[in-house]
């Protein structure tokens, strides 16, 4: 038996890659769609990313997990002020609205492909 190559594996298809968490465009579109959580003003809102405390770094934009709504002005107002002043003047703590938002919004895309597999699964069947 010496010389003969072994049987080829039965195929198995391509490893998926790693879920990407620090990029989720669904998430940032969902955060869009919220009012402002420093004033209230009514949606669409900008995508806010919150970089104190987080997984940024110098230069290095933090996970879209970080990201929290807020209108224009008081996003602009924020990047003015400074972070910790703009947020502690709000007595608001943007690590726990960015984490419920992220918590909701993977709720929201798990459901979606929940739905997905059950209209698959009708069309089939």
């Amino acid at each position: 038996m010496l010389g003969r190559r072994p049987p080829d594996p039965p195929h198995r298809c391509a490893p998926q890659a790693a879920p990407n968490f620090r990029q989720r465009v669904q998430h940032l579109a969902f955060v869009r769609q919220l009012p402002c959580v420093a004033c209230g003003k009514a949606a669409p809102s900008e995508a806010a990313h919150v970089r104190t405390g987080t997984d940024s770094g110098i230069g290095v934009k933090p996970g879209d997990r970080y990201a929290v709504p807020l209108c224009t002005a008081c996003h602009a107002k924020q990047h003015r002020i400074g972070e910790l002043t703009f947020w502690s003047a709000l007595r608001i703590d943007p690590l726990s609205v960015a984490s419920r938002l992220w918590t909701v919004s993977a709720g929201e895309r798990t459901v979606f492909r929940a739905r997905q597999q059950i209209d698959l699964a009708k069309a089939s069947g």
